[in-house]
């Protein structure tokens, strides 16, 4: 033992070590944590406004994938999600979207699965931030759990030269219209029917566009209306319902919309 500066070697080196313990625990338990799929928030200083924060993109059920006794789990329009097991029973919680920084500034965005008791049960890669529909979930960053969808139709066989560029714009059947847009990341279709001069339905789908398939799909958040005109100039909007689904299908110039609540536009073959 010798003494540097006023120092005690022994007693410095010992307190080094303690740190240097420390570090190493904390080290552990962050790895532990990205293992488990439990990622942290991007900084405060991260500009939240760029992140894609829907979860529009992975509405729908799911199978779980892999596995002998296959969970089903549900994602809700409304940010909440339920987790079905083979043998019974269930679990409940909400889902958030956060951003895993990177030392670049750059960040990979993930849904965050927590239980109705705020613990958290699963974190998985967000990869529909193009406008797209995810098909599937995988956890953490190891992938210990894998989701695929089980609510889809097969389009397959038809997709070939198809582009989301090829169903924007303006389609007709009668006297029933189609107008669809992209906005930001979201393909908006909104539907309407005129009965009468004064009255008139409508329907506005917020839609992701299906890789696999080449198709428009909107799961679970399709708002309809019913809207009269009166003679003195008011109008009377009333919403017949706000959980409408559909499918988009366009080939060789032809829309066809596969209305999933009511079978509203059986047959009809849309024009531009």
């Amino acid at each position: 033992m010798f003494r540097l500066a006023g120092c005690d070697f022994t007693v410095c080196s010992a307190s080094l070590w303690r740190r240097l313990g420390v570090i190493a625990l904390l080290g552990v338990v962050a790895w532990i944590g990205l293992s488990l799929g439990k990622f942290s928030p991007v900084s405060a200083a991260y500009d939240m406004s760029k992140m894609d924060t829907s979860i529009q993109g992975i509405i729908g059920i799911w199978r779980e994938d892999g596995v002998l006794d296959s969970r089903i789990l549900r994602v809700n329009q409304d940010y909440t999600y339920e987790l079905s097991y083979r043998g019974g029973g269930a679990s409940y919680g909400t889902i958030k979207v956060i951003g895993e920084e990177h030392p670049d500034g750059s960040y990979s965005p993930w849904y965050v699965f927590d239980e109705a008791d705020g613990v958290n049960w699963a974190s998985f890669g967000k990869t529909d931030e193009d406008g797209s529909l995810q098909t599937e979930l995988w956890s953490g960053q190891d992938g210990a759990m894998h989701f695929v969808r089980c609510d889809s139709s097969d389009y397959r066989s038809t997709r070939e030269g198809v582009a989301p560029k090829d169903y924007l714009g303006v389609w007709a059947c009668g006297r029933c219209n189609i107008v669809i847009e992209q906005k930001d990341n979201a393909y908006i279709a909104n539907m309407s029917w005129s009965s009468s001069a004064s009255e008139h339905r409508e329907w506005v789908y917020n839609c992701r566009y299906d890789k696999e398939n080449a198709i428009l799909v909107c799961m679970g958040n399709g708002i309809c209306t019913d809207c009269t005109v009166y003679e003195n100039g008011k109008e009377n909007d009333v919403t017949v319902y706000d959980d409408g689904s559909c499918e988009l299908i366009m080939r060789q110039g032809i829309l066809r919309w596969n209305d999933k609540k009511d079978n509203t536009a059986q047959d009809m073959d849309f024009l531009r």
